[in-house]
């Protein structure tokens, strides 16, 4: 049964437990490369904070095209599977601080949220999938 806006919305919101998210992207001989990713939904975009420096950022630097998937693993085993494009946006700035600090919040608990942010000083790039095609269910697969 396909998710409704609102299911949809709260599934990918859910945090403790907080589910990860698969990003699967091209690499250049055009084979799939996947990683689990922490993530937040919003305004119609998934948001994950990394490092140009991966291998996966790389690959959409090179090629937008990805998809993504969020699934869990209790009944009645609702998923989001998303087909969309990327852009990777790496910076300092105020706005960029505080997506990191939305994205953490998902993942550690409010007292920790601020230490685990200091202790990947070299992350400050912003990945941004908007989807193009969304497939959801929340009962079975």
């Amino acid at each position: 049964m396909t998710m409704s806006t609102a299911e949809l919305e709260a599934f990918l919101a859910q945090t403790f437990p907080t589910p990860l998210g698969v990003v699967a992207t091209l690499r250049q001989d055009g084979s799939p490369h996947i990683v689990p990713v922490w993530f937040r939904w919003g305004a119609g975009a998934v948001t994950i904070w990394t490092t140009e420096a991966r291998a996966w950022v790389r690959n959409v630097l090179r090629d937008s095209r990805v998809a993504f998937s969020v699934q869990t693993f209790e009944e009645p085993y609702p998923a989001v599977v998303v087909r969309g494009t990327a852009s990777v946006a790496t910076a300092n700035d105020a706005a960029t601080v505080e997506e990191i600090r939305a994205i953490t919040r998902r993942y550690v608990a409010p007292a920790g949220v601020e230490r685990y942010i200091a202790s990947w000083p070299d992350l400050c790039t912003i990945v941004t999938i908007v989807p193009q095609h969304i497939v959801s269910w929340s009962v079975g697969g």
